[in-house]
Parts: C-alpha cells; sequence; structure tokens
C-alpha cells in the first residue's frame, strides 16, 4: 500500500494521487483527505499512523513533512515532493495565526532520519518553498531535481 499525503489547503485528489492510479490500482493507494490548519500535528500523526500494512509514503508540499516524520516513526521509505521542511520556516507565514508552531518544531528535533529511507523531487522553480535550502536541509538518498514549479502539474 502507498499512503499519499496532499500539501497546505490541497485535495487527496492530488496530481501524486492521479500520478499513483496510473500506475497501480485505485486500491494500492491511500489519499486521507487532512485538515492540517484545524488538526495538531501529534493528531494527524496519530490518525496516519492507524493504515496498516502501508509499504511507501509520498508527501506533497506540508503533507511532504507528515511523511518525512511518519516515515521516521514507523521505518517506511517516503517519497517526498517539494516537502515543507522546516515546517516552522514557512507555515506560520502561509497560516495566518497557525497555533501548532511549536508542535513541529518539536516533531521535527525528535524524528532524526534515516536518510535511506528518504527520496526527494525538487522542482527548481518553486515559488513557495526554497529548493535550494530544503535540499541542504533534507537528508537523503537520492534527490531528483526537474524544471518546474512547486507542484509538478504546474497548476
Amino acid at each position: 500500500m502507498i499512503l499519499n499525503l496532499h500539501g497546505l489547503n490541497g485535495s487527496s485528489y492530488n496530481t501524486n494521487y492521479k500520478l499513483l492510479i496510473d500506475l497501480y490500482s485505485k486500491d494500492f493507494i491511500i489519499s486521507p483527505q487532512m485538515d492540517y490548519i484545524l488538526t495538531s500535528p501529534t493528531e494527524i500523526l496519530d490518525r496516519l499512523k492507524r493504515y496498516k500494512d502501508i509499504d511507501y509514503i509520498v508527501g506533497n508540499s506540508f503533507g511532504g513533512f507528515y511523511a518525512y516524520v511518519l516515515s521516521n516513526m514507523c521505518n517506511i521509505p517516503c517519497l517526498l515532493v517539494n516537502p515543507c521542511i522546516p515546517p516552522e520556516r514557512y507555515i506560520p507565514f502561509l497560516v495566518e495565526e497557525y497555533e501548532f508552531t511549536d508542535e513541529l518544531i518539536n516533531l521535527m528535533a525528535e524524528n532524526l532520519m534515516n536518510p535511506n529511507l528518504v527520496y526527494m523531487i525538487l522542482g527548481m522553480q518553486d515559488d513557495v518553498l526554497l529548493p535550494v535550502y530544503t535540499e541542504q536541509i533534507v537528508h537523503t538518498t537520492k534527490v531528483w531535481k526537474i524544471q518546474g514549479g512547486h507542484s509538478l502539474s504546474n497548476n
């Protein structure tokens, strides 16, 4: 099973989901709709840990942050697409009065990753997050740098 995590204010039927169902059966993809703004990060991770038989996690943007942390917690490989890491650098500016910044900082500090579990795709023209900074922060097995912006579909 593949767990697909959308970005901030995104949809569970995001570009990554559409690409995954072209490769795998819909029955092989779990893509929950998440309310990242009103739900605490710890509660989100507790919900995500309930999914069983997950072989891989794919996360886009803020979903990439959750994929990164969950990958470490559960020892599951992840593919991050323009991940929002570190989230405390971006989320307070993207979400007015976001109340969980301290929780995000603690989760990053507690979950130092095994780079052997982390793969990443960076759109080098991302105008939402800084791909050069993200590449310095996230230790990975492999990084693919592509032409393009924040969304793989450039929408």
